[in-house]
C-alpha cells in the first residue's frame, strides 16, 4: 500500500486572487525571486505580503541592501490600508544590509543574514534589492554560491525567502540566482496607446500548480489587487445548468413566441443590429422581466452611463429605484477608455455571485473588444465569459453592433456567434421611403424557433414584436422587394 505525498505547506500571501494563481499560497521554505522593472510593484508586492503574515503573529525580516533606505518605504507604504505601525519593530524588522555589503565580503553579507534568522526564527525573509547585493558579490561562480548557501540557510530555518531585484530578460535567461530559485514571478508594466496595464506571470514555482500566464493587478488604497486571466470553465470544475426545459422569458412576448416559449436557462445570447435598432433596449426589458418573476439581474454597460439608462427607462415609464433598492436590479458601469478585460470580467463574476443574479445583459461586446489587444483574446475572452455565466446559472444577453444600415444580407458577430448558444439579430428595413424595423432569430440552439423576419415596433411601453414581413423577399438585407406573382 502506497502512502498519500502530504500536501505543501503553504503562507497565504494576503490576497485570495493570488493564491489562487500560486495553486494555494506561497509554498513555505521556498526561494522566489520578484524581478520586475522599477515601478512594476515588486517592493510594495513585498511588504503587502509581510504585513498580512505580521498581522497573523508571525515575524518577518526585511533587509534592505543599496536601495530604498527603511525609512523612506515606511514612509511611502503609509499611504496603503495594510500598514500597520505597531508591526514594525515587532513583527516586522527592518535590517540594514547597505554598510556590509559596501566590504564586497559575500561571507560577511550571508553570516549577516543568517544570523538575525537563527535569532529571530522568522516565517519569511526578504532582500531587497537583492540584484544590487549580486552586482557587489563579484564573477558567478561568487553569486551562485552565495544563493545556494543562502537558500539552505533560510530552508533548514523554516523561513520562506523573497529575492526582489530589477532584472532585464536577459539576466533573467543567464544570473544563476533564477536557475537556483524555487521560484520566479515577473512583473511589468505594458503600454497600451496613453494607458498602462500591469501584469504578473509566475514562470516558475516548484511543487505548486500554479496558473501559467499573465495576470492583471491594479494598485490602489489596498496596494495590489490581483485579477487572474479569465480562462475556460474546466479549469475551474464548475458544472453546467444550461437546461433547455426551463425557460428564462424576455419580457418581450412576440420574441418569446418566436423562441418557443423564452431563452434556454443558463444560455447565452448575442444580439446583433446597427446603432439606434434597439439592443440595449431590448437588454433592460429582459432585465425588467426578471425582476419582475423575483430574478436579480445585473446591467453591465461600458456605453451610457448609469444616469444614462435611468434616463431612458422613465422614458418608457419604468421607475427602477424600487427594483433596485431590493437588490432585483443593478448597473455597473466601466468606460471602455480605462477598460482591463480580464479585470473587468473577474469583477463581473463576482458581482453576479454578490447579487445573485440569475440575468445578466452586457453592452457592448464591440465596446469590449476596445480593451483587448488582438482578435483572438477577445474571441478567447468572450467564449469564458459565456461558459462561466452558464456555469453561476446566469442567462447573459450580449449586445454587439453591426456597422452595415442596409443592403447587406451577410451575417456579422465579428466572429463570436459561436460562443453563444443564440442569435439574435435586428435590422432595419426600408419599405414605401421609411425605415422600420425587424428581427429575427439566425440560431437557437437545441430549440425549434422561427425562421422568419417579423416587425419590432417601439411604444410607450417598449418593443412590441408583431407580424412577419409577408409578400417580400429579401428582407434580410434591408431592401425587400415584392414577391413575384406565381404563374397560374
Amino acid at each position: 500500500m502506497t502512502s498519500q505525498p502530504s500536501p505543501l505547506e503553504r503562507l497565504p500571501t494576503g490576497s485570495a486572487a493570488f493564491d489562487r494563481i500560486l495553486g494555494g499560497g506561497l509554498p513555505v521554505r521556498s526561494l522566489t525571486v520578484i524581478a520586475g522593472e522599477p515601478g512594476s510593484g515588486k517592493t510594495l508586492f513585498a511588504l503587502q505580503v509581510l504585513f498580512h503574515l505580521a498581522r497573523q503573529g508571525k515575524k518577518c525580516l526585511y533587509f534592505t541592501t543599496l536601495s530604498e533606505p527603511a525609512l523612506k518605504l515606511i514612509q511611502y507604504m503609509q499611504q496603503f490600508s495594510f500598514f500597520d505601525e505597531g508591526a514594525i519593530g515587532k513583527q516586522i524588522l527592518f535590517i540594514d544590509l547597505g554598510s556590509v555589503i559596501r566590504t564586497r565580503d559575500s561571507e560577511a553579507a550571508l553570516e549577516a543574514i543568517t544570523s538575525r534568522v537563527e535569532q529571530e526564527e522568522p516565517a519569511i525573509v526578504v532582500v531587497d534589492s537583492f540584484k544590487a547585493m549580486r552586482d557587489s558579490l563579484g564573477d558567478d561562480a561568487a553569486a551562485r554560491a552565495f544563493v545556494y548557501d543562502l537558500g539552505v540557510h533560510m530552508a533548514s530555518w523554516g523561513a520562506a525567502t523573497f529575492l526582489v531585484g530589477e532584472y532585464t530578460e536577459e539576466e533573467m535567461a543567464n544570473f544563476p540566482v533564477f536557475a537556483i530559485a524555487d521560484g520566479i514571478f515577473r512583473f511589468s508594466t505594458r503600454r497600451e496607446a496613453l494607458t498602462a496595464v500591469r501584469m504578473v506571470e509566475v514562470l516558475k514555482l516548484r511543487g505548486a500548480d500554479a496558473v501559467t500566464g499573465r495576470h492583471f493587478f491594479e494598485i490602489g488604497r489596498e496596494g495590489l489587487v490581483f485579477y487572474p486571466r479569465v480562462r475556460g470553465p474546466d479549469a475551474d470544475g464548475k458544472p453546467s445548468v444550461w437546461s433547455l426545459a426551463e425557460r428564462t422569458p424576455t419580457g418581450i412576448a412576440g420574441l418569446d413566441e418566436m423562441l418557443g416559449g423564452g431563452l434556454p436557462k443558463a444560455s447565452s445570447t448575442v444580439i446583433q443590429g446597427a446603432t439606434g435598432t434597439g439592443k440595449t433596449l431590448l437588454g433592460l426589458q429582459f432585465l425588467l422581466e426578471g425582476a419582475r418573476r423575483g430574478e436579480p439581474g445585473i446591467h453591465f454597460t461600458l456605453e451610457e452611463t448609469t444616469d444614462q439608462l435611468r434616463g431612458i427607462t422613465q422614458g418608457f415609464g419604468w421607475d427602477l429605484r424600487e427594483i433596485e433598492q431590493r437588490g432585483l436590479f443593478s448597473f455597473h458601469y466601466v468606460s471602455p477608455v480605462e477598460l482591463s478585460t480580464d479585470a473587468f470580467l473577474d469583477r463581473a463574476r463576482q458581482l453576479v455571485e454578490q447579487v445573485g443574479a440569475k440575468r445578466a445583459v452586457l453592452d457592448s461586446l464591440t465596446s469590449m473588444e476596445l480593451g483587448v489587444p488582438s482578435e483572438r483574446r477577445f474571441k478567447e475572452l468572450v467564449y469564458a465569459m459565456t461558459k462561466h455565466f452558464r456555469a453561476q446559472g446566469v442567462t447573459l444577453n450580449l449586445n454587439m453592433d453591426i456597422a452595415e444600415l442596409l443592403g447587406s444580407g451577410h451575417l456579422s458577430g465579428h466572429g463570436i456567434s459561436f460562443a453563444a448558444d443564440n442569435v439574435i439579430q435586428l435590422k432595419y428595413v426600408e419599405l414605401d421611403g421609411k425605415l422600420e424595423r425587424g428581427i429575427s432569430v439566425l440560431k437557437a440552439r437545441g430549440i425549434r424557433h422561427a425562421t422568419d423576419v417579423r416587425r419590432m415596433n417601439f411604444t410607450d411601453k417598449g418593443i412590441e414584436v408583431g407580424e412577419p414581413f409577408k409578400g417580400l423577399r429579401g428582407v434580410l438585407t434591408g431592401l425587400p422587394t415584392p414577391l413575384e406573382p406565381r404563374e397560374p
